[in-house]
Formats: C-alpha cells, sequence, structure tokens
C-alpha cells in the first residue's frame, strides 16, 4: 500500500486563529495599523521584551532597516553568501556595493572569524543571519561593530522565540545590534502567510521608523496628537500589513512555546534517526553553533557531492517524500554578475553548503513514525 505524501512543509492552525481572524472582519478595520497590529506588538513585548514594527515580510524589514541605516552607493555592505536574496537585496536596492563573507565550516553561519577578514575601510553595515533559528557568535559581533562604528542587522527571519547566551545574560534573536528581523512566511514556525516584523534595538531609530513604516509620513504622530495635520515628511514605504494577516499570526504568537517545543522534538527525533547513518559515513547531520538554543525551524543532512544530492531527492519524491536544498551562494549568483561584475573572494564552505545540504520535510502534522519513514528511505536510497 503506497503511503500518503509526506509534504516539505505544512502550516497548520494552531490556536484562534480563525476566532481572530473573524473578530477582526466584525472590526470593520482591516487595514493596517488597528487593534491587532497593536496587540502583535504587545504580545512580542511581553514574550520577548522587543519594540517591533509588524511588516508585510521580513523583506521589508530589511529595507527599512536599510534607510534607517542610511546607506547609499559608496557604502559596502558585509552579507553572508549562504543566505536569502533579501539579506542583500534591501541593500541593493540603496545603491550599496556588496560584500560576502564565508560560511563557517562547521554550520551555514557567520562569525566574527568569518567577518573580519572581508572589512574594508568603507564596510558601513553587518548583516548577520540566524540560520535555522539558531544565533552564532552574536555578542562578540556586537561588540566589534559598535567598536568600528558599524551598523549590525541581525536577519532573525527563521529565529523567533528563541534565547541566544547562558543564565542572565541571554537574549532573543533578533535584540543583537542595531535592529532585527523576523518572518513570519507560511514556511516558518511562526507564520501568518506573508509577514515579518522590524525590531527596534536603537531608540534613536524608532520615531523615524514609524515614518518610513506609515508611507513617508507623519501620520502615526497626527493621531496622537502630536501634530495638527500629517502630510509627507521623509522617504518610506506601505511596509505596515493589514488586520487579517495580524490577527491570524495573534493566533500563532499564543502558542510560540509550544510549536517550539513540538518542532524540536521532531528535529530531536531526526538527529536519532540518522546517527546511524552519519556512523556509516553516509552523511553528516546537522550541527548546531553553540552558546544558544534553537527552535527547531529545519533539520538538514549534508550529503557528500551534489550528484548524490540530485539523485536522492528525486528517490525520495517517487516515495512521496518531498525534501528541498537551500540557498545557492549568493557571491556565484547571476544577479552579482551582472551587476557587480568582477572576482569576489572565494566562498568555498557557502559553495560547499549550497551544493550538498539537503532539508527533510519538518512540520506540526508529522509524527515521529514519520520521521523514521524517511530515514529509512535515506538509507535504502543511498
Amino acid at each position: 500500500m503506497r503511503l500518503p505524501e509526506l509534504k516539505f512543509n505544512r502550516p497548520m492552525v494552531v490556536g484562534k486563529e480563525r476566532n481572530y481572524v473573524e473578530e477582526a472582519i466584525q472590526s470593520t478595520w482591516i487595514s493596517g495599523d488597528g487593534q491587532f497590529s497593536k496587540r502583535v506588538q504587545q504580545c512580542m513585548r511581553q514574550l520577548f521584551d522587543q519594540e517591533v514594527l509588524p511588516t508585510t515580510s521580513c523583506t521589508d524589514a530589511l529595507e527599512m532597516a536599510a534607510l534607517l541605516a542610511e546607506v547609499g552607493p559608496g557604502d559596502e555592505v558585509l552579507v553572508p553568501s549562504f543566505t536569502f536574496v533579501s539579506s542583500a537585496l534591501a541593500f541593493a536596492m540603496r545603491g550599496c556595493t556588496i560584500a560576502f563573507a564565508d560560511s563557517h565550516p562547521d554550520f551555514p553561519h557567520i562569525g566574527w572569524d568569518q567577518i573580519e577578514p572581508r572589512l574594508t575601510a568603507r564596510t558601513k553595515v553587518v548583516v548577520v543571519v540566524d540560520y535555522g533559528g539558531a544565533g552564532h557568535d552574536l555578542f562578540r559581533i556586537e561588540q566589534e561593530c559598535q567598536n568600528r562604528g558599524i551598523v549590525m542587522v541581525e536577519d532573525a527571519a527563521q529565529g523567533v522565540g528563541v534565547q541566544f547566551g547562558k543564565g542572565d545574560s541571554a537574549r532573543w534573536l533578533g535584540s543583537f545590534g542595531d535592529a532585527g528581523t523576523y518572518s513570519f512566511h507560511e514556511t516558518k514556525n511562526v507564520h501568518c502567510g506573508e509577514g515579518g516584523a522590524l525590531v527596534l534595538n536603537r531608540d534613536s531609530w524608532r520615531a523615524r521608523a514609524s515614518v518610513l513604516w506609515e508611507k513617508g509620513t507623519n501620520r502615526k504622530a497626527f493621531f496622537e496628537g502630536l501634530v495638527d495635520k500629517y502630510g509627507w515628511v521623509d522617504l518610506g514605504s506601505s511596509f505596515l500589513p493589514n488586520e487579517l494577516s495580524m490577527a491570524y499570526l495573534m493566533g500563532q504568537l499564543e502558542r510560540c512555546a509550544w510549536i517550539k517545543e513540538e518542532r524540536v522534538s521532531r528535529w530531536e527525533a531526526y538527529q536519532e534517526a540518522f546517527a546511524p547513518l552519519e556512523k556509516k559515513g553516509l552523511l553528516k547531520r546537522q550541527v548546531q553553533p553553540p552558546g544558544g538554543g534553537h527552535n527547531g525551524h529545519l533539520f538538514y543532512i549534508l550529503l557528500p557531492d551534489m550528484g548524490v544530492r540530485s539523485r536522492l531527492i528525486a528517490q525520495l519524491k517517487v516515495q512521496g517524500i518531498h525534501t528541498a536544498f537551500h540557498y545557492q551562494s549568493l557571491h556565484a549568483s547571476r544577479f552579482m554578475e551582472h551587476h557587480q561584475p568582477g572576482s569576489f573572494p572565494p566562498c568555498p564552505e557557502a559553495d560547499r553548503f549550497s551544493n550538498t545540504l539537503l532539508r527533510m520535510p519538518l512540520h506540526l502534522a508529522m509524527n515521529e513514525d514519520d520521521v523514521e519513514r524517511v530515514a529509512t528511505a535515506v538509507h535504502r536510497a543511498l
């Protein structure tokens, strides 16, 4: 008997999402910055002690960070080569020169050891990505950037609900540097279809961020009674999300801790199930960076080469198991070849992750039998 398809991702309703969406509809305010946007902001403040502006995507949050950093042509922004395009795109749109840092040999993150050799006198911003919902070397990166007057943006798209550090010094991902960003895309642990948030860690950026968020107007100040009329005062865009998305997100945020617990349990089941295959030398399991937790956002294996990976993807698909590789090295992208022609310093570790990393299905509809099914299928295929 053929087993049912095991999708790579399956967004789930986990709480009061339907009730909240209906409540938003009944309120007759379904555009941006209504009661559910404010409830999301309050919830983020209570859960993570973070001041956020909800956005329509993490990409928008990064674009707001680029505007707040006041970068433009002649400024250099350092990003990981192994990341989603938005980490670099937000700054390329401001006319910045993009430079790339290679990944750590043990995991796809960048740390200060990867950042420092790629800095130049023109480096104005460093973007750090919390890959897979885990941080790496964040305290050191933050301190070194502060010492050098470099803006630090923490792309915590995958990292909601995770702390980095130990004991009293632990901090939530997204709270490092001058600004952090989250994604609430349907592929993320906590989602609303499409959505994001900008975490405002630098107090001096908050007033201007509200203006950028409101299409470059001082509308917020008008509604707070600080000005008698509002108009166009700065750059900006329509970054704020609608109330239906925020209502759905509210239901997800209320279950954030439970979602993390469930996903981590599946991640740990994968680690155990794939241990015998690693022992046989067929693959390498995911390694989490030291110094913090993770939220079980994804589980990956590393295969010997791209050919083995392609064959494995095809064989698993025949069995109804959907897997996915991840980012392609940005330093070798067609965009960079066209817009910044010339040679980039090599990023061999990023290339290795691009060519050999394969992500397994991981979502709340799975159970341990599903994890065992995946591991058994991989073993047979290899």
